[in-house]
């Protein structure tokens, strides 16, 4: 189980990672400030020191799944679920706002964004779950190369949800009629 936990560690601790460094670029940054408000949040709030607030906490997020795995999850748990919360809402207004998470991507908020939450939600309740069902036991470093490696490649395929999505989506779906 401890490479369960390891792979599924190594994942979120990516895919924080990318988000993070995806929204330092300055015009992301901006960008992923001026979409705070179309999110929701109140214009006294949609600004550069809240973006940074967030940033810094995916930032912690990341670091602590590296250095205090419990904590970590616990505090990637709690943001993902509100970010999940926050773009059900979008998704279910049906209004059309970019989404920053990585900073690259101007693609609307849609039901694959709450997919992709909603596995990311599932990656850190299964982290949680290994690690606490783990026994102690620690895996041959072989088989945790191989854990980090799935988790980084699975990570990086997740940071680039939007061109995944693209990808698979049937040609007729960006059409209007």
């Amino acid at each position: 189980m401890i490479d369960l936990e390891l792979g599924c560690r190594a994942l979120l601790a990516v895919v924080l990672g990318a988000a993070v460094i995806g929204k330092l670029r300055r015009r992301a940054f901006e960008s992923f400030t001026v979409s705070l408000r179309a999110f929701g949040l109140p214009a006294a709030l949609a600004r550069p020191s809240v973006a940074a607030l967030l940033v810094a906490v995916e930032a912690a997020a990341a670091v602590l799944l590296v250095v205090a795995p419990a904590v970590g999850y616990a505090l990637a748990l709690a943001l993902i679920a509100a970010f999940t919360a926050v773009l059900r809402r979008v998704v279910h207004s049906g209004q059309r706002v970019a989404c920053w998470c990585f900073g690259a991507s101007t693609t609307p908020v849609g039901v694959s964004h709450l997919v992709r939450n909603a596995s990311l939600l599932a990656v850190a309740g299964l982290g949680i779950a290994a690690g606490a069902l783990a026994d102690g036991e620690a895996a041959a470093l072989p088989v945790r190369l191989v854990a980090l490696a799935c988790g980084v490649l699975a990570g990086a395929a997740i940071a680039r949800w939007d061109d995944l999505a693209y990808v698979v989506r049937p040609a007729h779906a960006g059409r209007r009629r």
